[in-house]
């Protein structure tokens, strides 16, 4: 019963804010409220229906500059648990299949986030160009480097996707790690479920360096951070 309300309250609460987000987006012609609202006001409601208390940890105060932002991937709130933790208005990578979901694809779409077919190679290509240029206007961009959530907890081999976008972009990578009893969440589950995001320290990608290094460097962050919830200094 404990799930049906939970889920019930997280659709009739996502409609809200999306509908909300975009009469504000039709208004301003800005995607920089909608986001704004999702890390402000979405996100904290989504994670109160859900019963989750979320404590941020963070290994260096991170400045107005633009970053890739790479996380370990558990959960169907891993989103809204990263639209709170960070203190950027994010635009995420998602996989294409999401364009279609009513409300949601909508709201992805007319905010500027980014779809990725990565049965493609050309177009996902593509998708990373439009992150780069994303980037060249002043946003950060969150991945999963794994591609798909992880089914036992342990952080999967990383793809090179966020890794050559951040080369070519010229920024830095922001290692970020989420720590979750029991490698998942359960929305039937009673009582509260505490949930640590730890935000490790920028890494800078050396331009003589291959980009191997750093995808192994950003991966030992992201294992040592998401099982731990401690603060990483890079």
């Amino acid at each position: 019963m404990i799930a049906v309300v939970r889920a019930l309250g997280v659709v009739i609460w996502s409609i809200l804010m999306i509908s909300s987000s975009l009469v504000v987006l039709l208004f301003t012609w800005n995607t920089r409220w909608p986001v704004a609202m999702a890390r402000c006001m979405w996100a904290p409601g989504v994670l109160w229906v859900c019963g989750i208390r979320l404590e941020v940890s963070s290994a260096a105060q991170l400045t107005d500059d633009s970053y890739v932002f790479v996380a370990n991937h558990q959960s169907y709130v891993d989103i809204p648990l990263l639209f709170r933790a960070i203190p950027h208005n994010l635009h995420f990578v998602a996989k294409k299949e999401l364009k279609k979901v009513p409300f949601l694809g909508w709201y992805m779409m007319a905010t500027g986030m980014i779809f990725i077919d990565r049965s493609n190679r050309n177009k996902a290509i593509e998708s990373l160009r439009r992150a780069a240029r994303l980037i060249s206007k002043g946003k950060s961009v969150l991945m999963f480097p794994e591609g798909t959530r992880s089914k036992n907890g342990q952080v999967s081999p990383f793809k090179k996707g966020p890794f050559m976008l951040a080369k070519d972009a010229g920024v830095k990578v922001v290692p970020v790690g989420i720590d979750m009893p029991d490698h998942t969440y359960h929305v039937g589950r009673f009582g509260v479920t505490h949930v640590k995001v730890a935000i490790g320290a920028p890494v800078t990608y050396e331009q003589d360096e291959h980009v191997s290094k750093l995808i192994d460097a950003v991966h030992a962050q992201v294992e040592q951070l998401s099982a731990r919830g401690v603060r990483v200094s890079g």
